[in-house]
């Protein structure tokens, strides 16, 4: 595929269905500085990263609502 960025898009989905979750693409709005940025591209893998964090932020946070 000549399109990397919708070869990733296809792979995750496919990712998702094996898992048994069905993807949601979120657009995330982070305002960083111009000089966070440079930090963050220079970071191997920095999208999974953030991905990983945000599903043990979701996690946690699922684990200390109460249930009904």
């Amino acid at each position: 595929m000549s399109n990397r960025k919708a070869f990733e898009g296809i792979r995750e989905a496919t990712q998702f269905k094996a898992a048994g979750d069905e993807p949601l693409n979120a657009k995330i709005e982070l305002r960083l500085t111009q000089t966070m940025k440079t930090q963050l591209k220079a970071i191997p893998g920095w999208q999974n990263k953030a991905r990983s964090a945000l599903l043990e932020l979701i996690k946690n946070h699922s684990q200390d609502e109460p249930s009904d």
